[in-house]
């Protein structure tokens, strides 16, 4: 991140208050209505102490009470409480209809931040801990715009107008029942804002978001856990996460049982000071009587007048912890993202050239000055060890990561110099993992070109050995799939992604061993749809199983990163270098079977 950007970025409460800012207007009227209802909370307290008054009045003569006036001050009061209802109930729902559309904004503008930046960035990320910040961290601020604005209006006017309103009725039991305000203020400040407060709650929500991606590990792993018989070692990572968070949320509590009795306390000893001083003002007052009234009202409600501050103690734990997240969330929007091109190059041809390209991921290198060109029309096949660089290789060439040194073109065109539509317009990249979103199979395979019509669609699945095993489907290309969707196998998988490929018909195709998890009928129908699809293409293909780029035009060979052998098959063959190594370990490895059992042998 940009230290200048880091610097200007607001922070805390002012943050939230930027970030809430962007509906504005609205949040205002629902301010100025929680403090209608504030000033509306107020009728039903001045109609008792008039109720008092006209009570210590005709005390002596109950005959002589004014029965219409008592009658209209009850029924004031009545039709009070009905408007206070409304008013916080309009204030509300402005509030939180802002509060929901801030919130769409913001994960919007995450989602779309995220199609920015490095794919580093994912690895260095546990999806447990994006899914907190989309989710819970996201959703916190609503909490903040929905509820806290209106409430801390409200917490703030409620107090300052009853100061008020006691100043006017009696100045000098106003002054007494202040008395406790600067310790009870102090103690809030101090437990909302203490030195420690901070770092309690960036501890709890570190460890709240080590908990989430320990679960969805657990969750994620659990084939292989049952399978390898480690279920006990993979819980204890998950409970010693559960535990750690547990310890934090404890520590939290710890630290504001300190406190908050102290504030308790505070908050609620104005009698203390009130009642002496209307014993001391009753001695200097002529007739009694007359101030009863007054007495009494301080009684009822100065000992609780401080206690809407309570709801600003409460609001001022929960921003520290809405802050923690707001944190996590400027952490992924102001991040640095991939460079977009000025320039608006695009290439002439389907030429794909690496010039002494250099990459290293976390300081570790990967790719050391690797230089080839793949022409139109041709395969170009990538071969090598694992962990040799052939998959960093395809992902560079859609610059899924900017390189280090060096440059990659496409058509004579720098990709670096392409805006991303262009460049994602002229590569196609079948991946290893396929991978299907939440959708029917006509807008999975759709996605390779929105425009498409049905009919185009239909030929593509064809031409990738997918329609007939759709049009099984009960609900045909209408069938939901993925995560929550109808089982597709990992060959059927794989096939739709072919035709996601084949109807966008980038000329640059990248092909991640696309026939990984194939059995051998879904290997041949694979391969089938390849076929097509890497008709008149310049296609990278990163190989596992060599059979399938024994026909390539280009074989290179990677090793730790480096080019050490290229040319046709026959050629490395002879060459007797690494690939032909390779290629006698996986000839003999296609020729293993298991053996007979042998008689009279003990299994």
């Amino acid at each position: 991140m940009n230290t200048k950007t880091k610097d200007k970025r607001k922070q805390g409460f002012a943050r939230l208050v930027e970030i809430a800012g962007t509906k504005k207007w609205w949040l205002f009227l629902s301010m100025f209505l929680a403090v209608l209802a504030t000033a509306v909370q107020f009728i039903p307290i001045v109609a008792v102490y008039l109720v008092i008054q006209e009570l210590a009045l005709h005390a002596a003569d109950i005959s002589a009470l004014d029965s219409a006036l008592l009658y209209r001050l009850g029924f004031i009061s009545l039709g009070s409480v009905a408007l206070y209802g409304a008013l916080l109930y309009a204030s509300l729902m402005i509030s939180h209809v802002s509060a929901f559309t801030i919130l769409y904004e913001i994960r919007v503008q995450i989602a779309e931040k995220l199609s920015r930046v490095s794919m580093g960035f994912f690895s260095k990320k546990a999806s447990g801990q994006l899914k907190k910040v989309m989710s819970e961290d996201v959703e916190q601020i609503e909490l903040f715009v929905a509820h806290h604005i209106p409430d801390i209006t409200s917490a703030v006017v409620f107090p300052l107008a009853m100061i008020i309103f006691l100043f006017v009725v009696d100045w000098r039991l106003a002054i007494a029942a202040l008395v406790p305000f600067p310790l009870t203020f102090g103690v809030m400040i101090r437990m909302m804002y203490g030195p420690d407060t901070k770092d309690a709650y960036q501890n709890y929500h570190d460890a709240l978001e080590n908990m989430n991606a320990a679960v969805v590990e657990y969750v994620r792993g659990m084939p292989v856990v049952k399978v390898f018989g480690s279920a006990m070692d993979s819980f204890q990572r998950l409970n010693g996460a559960v535990e750690d968070h547990r310890s934090r949320s404890k520590n939290m509590a710890k630290d504001y049982s300190r406190t908050y009795p102290a504030f308790l306390t505070a908050a609620s000893s104005s009698l203390m000071f009130i009642i002496p001083a209307v014993v001391l003002v009753l001695k200097f007052t002529p007739v009694g009587t007359q101030f009863v009234p007054t007495a009494l009202l301080f009684m009822i409600v100065g000992g609780g007048f401080f206690f809407p501050l309570l709801k600003l103690l409460f609001m001022g734990g929960f921003l520290n912890q809405i802050n923690v997240g707001v944190q996590r969330i400027d952490e992924i929007l102001y991040m640095d993202e991939m460079e977009e091109a000025g320039a608006d190059k695009k290439p002439s041809s389907s030429l794909v050239e690496f010039d002494r390209v250099g990459f290293a991921y976390n300081e570790t290198p990967v790719i050391r000055d690797l230089s080839f060109s793949a022409a139109p029309g041709s395969v170009t096949a990538l071969v090598g060890p694992s962990g040799a660089g052939k998959t960093t290789v395809g992902l560079l060439a859609v610059r899924f990561w900017d390189i280090d040194s060096g440059s990659i073109k496409i058509g004579g065109a720098d990709i670096r110099e392409m805006k991303s539509e262009v460049l994602m317009n002229h590569v196609s990249f079948v991946f290893q993992d396929g991978f299907l979103f939440f959708d029917t199979i006509e807008e999975n395979i759709r996605m390779g070109n929105k425009i498409a019509s049905h009919e185009e669609l239909v030929a593509a699945a064809e031409a990738a050995c997918c329609h007939d095993f759709i049009e099984a489907l009960p609900e045909g290309y209408q069938t939901l799939v993925g995560a929550g969707g109808t089982y597709l196998s990992g060959g059927e998988v794989q096939r739709i992604g072919i035709a996601r490929s084949i109807l966008k018909d980038a000329p640059v195709v990248i092909l991640d061993e696309a026939t990984a998890y194939a059995d051998p009928e879904g290997e041949g129908k694979i391969l089938e749809g390849l076929s097509r699809l890497m008709k008149n293409k310049t296609v990278l293909v990163i190989a596992h199983r060599l059979s399938t780029i024994s026909n390539a035009d280009q074989i290179l060979v990677l090793d730790e990163g480096r080019l050490t052998e290229s040319g046709t098959h026959q050629e490395l063959i002879t060459a007797s270098g690494l690939y032909a190594d390779m290629w006698a370990t996986y000839s003999r490895a296609r020729e293993w079977k298991i053996a007979a059992k042998k008689e009279g042998v003990k299994t």
